[in-house]
């Protein structure tokens, strides 16, 4: 039996409208509505380029769907100009719903250690109610954001994206186009993604984009996004801007380093607390004139400086500072392929699926489910955390 479902899921999940993938096939836009409705049966020589184009096996149609609809399109947080691109959307929608999935599966390979997000947003949620009476919301942010960084015992900001992901957040990349730089959601099963784009990037700009995330996980938890004006939006992204801002930057240790800087409004004079902080250098005088420490004047010739160098697009030292990728998927199938608790041959042949379809999903290099332990791979998960296959094992 064909499960037109199933096209209509991998379709989603690879961003292509009904006319598009059509086109791809030499088929009209209704023939896919048929297949995907299960009112035909695609002939031989359509599914087997369906399955070229998607990275499965023929079989893939013709077994039952095994996702499940844990992500939806109001619990998504898009950037304010990201929100209308409904395409976009279902497809983002679709592919936390594959990745979620395929999580579950492998962590229940492992005991996983107790994570920490879940209590850090309720004690979020609690410090919100607790202040909401003085209705000053940069305070509330602030003191959010104070909490936040001490829970997760964040040091050096350069650490901020594996703190995250020991906390219990999966981070992935993934190509979203040019228009979004990130996005998170919470699922209906409780767990928590930042997914990042895979576009070039700084190093200091993605650590922003981490902490804008982080902020909109923390206490934007639950609100439909997806109804909100788009003012009601702008606030929402100041929000978390603001948030970012108070989490990267602590406020005593900031006014301390800045304290030593002599030509405030030149944007060369922040490249040290740039290196120090990982925060582009905008971000940087953007907080400080917030706390008053620059005059409005100085704050005008800064951002005209900022402009006339080309600051806006590539600031100095960008190419020094490593950008650092998401290692915490990378961790959990290398202690599962290493240890035999599953074989990617398995995996493949259960789901239909190619090895290129669990690259794509989990933004692995192509070389990587070849070459188990041949690169340094930071450990999220320990031998310890093995869940027992036989109850005779020791």
């Amino acid at each position: 039996m064909f499960f037109g479902e199933k096209l209509q899921s991998v379709r989603e999940l690879n961003g292509l409208s009904r006319k598009e993938l059509a086109d791809k096939l030499g088929l009209s836009e209704q023939a896919i509505w048929q297949y995907e409705n299960q009112y035909t049966v695609p002939k031989f020589e359509v599914t087997n380029e369906l399955k070229k184009i998607f990275n499965v096996k023929s079989q893939f149609f013709y077994t039952a769907p095994f996702t499940t609809n844990v992500s939806t399109v109001d619990s998504i947080a898009y950037r304010a100009d990201d929100r209308d691109a409904r395409k976009k959307t279902k497809m983002e929608t679709m592919f936390i719903d594959y990745t979620s999935y395929f999580l579950d599966i492998f962590e229940g390979k492992l005991n996983l250690p107790t994570t920490t997000i879940r209590s850090l947003r309720a004690e979020s949620i609690q410090i919100n109610n607790t202040f909401m009476v003085k209705n000053d919301r940069v305070s509330i942010l602030e003191s959010v954001a104070e909490n936040a960084r001490e829970k997760l015992d964040l040091q050096d900001n350069s650490e901020l994206l594996y703190k995250l992901e020991l906390s219990g957040i999966y981070i992935l990349e993934k190509n979203m186009g040019s228009s979004i730089d990130a996005y998170s959601t919470w699922t209906n099963a409780d767990q928590p993604f930042i997914i990042l784009g895979s576009k070039k990037k700084s190093a200091v700009r993605r650590n922003f984009d981490l902490a804008h995330e982080l902020g909109h996980l923390l206490i934007h938890y639950k609100i439909d996004m997806d109804s909100l004006t788009k003012d009601e939006h702008k606030v929402i992204e100041r929000e978390a801007n603001i948030f970012a801002s108070c989490f990267l930057l602590p406020k005593d240790e900031f006014l301390k380093d800045f304290s030593i800087i002599q030509k405030k409004s030149n944007p060369d004079s922040y490249l040290d607390l740039k290196m120090k902080y990982m925060v582009p250098i905008g971000a940087l005088e953007y907080h400080a004139y917030k706390l008053g420490l620059l005059t409005f004047e100085e704050n005008r010739y800064f951002y005209a400086t900022l402009n006339r160098k080309g600051y806006r697009k590539n600031e100095p030292l960008d190419e020094d500072i490593a950008i650092i990728r998401p290692g915490k998927i990378r961790s959990l199938l290398d202690i599962i392929f290493r240890n035999h608790l599953w074989s990617l041959t398995d995996i493949l042949n259960k789901y239909y699926i190619d090895r290129s379809f669990l690259d794509s999903l989990f933004g692995l290099e192509n070389t990587f489910l070849e070459r188990y332990g041949e690169e340094p791979i930071r450990e999220y998960f320990d031998n310890s955390n093995i869940v027992t296959l036989f109850s005779g094992e020791k």
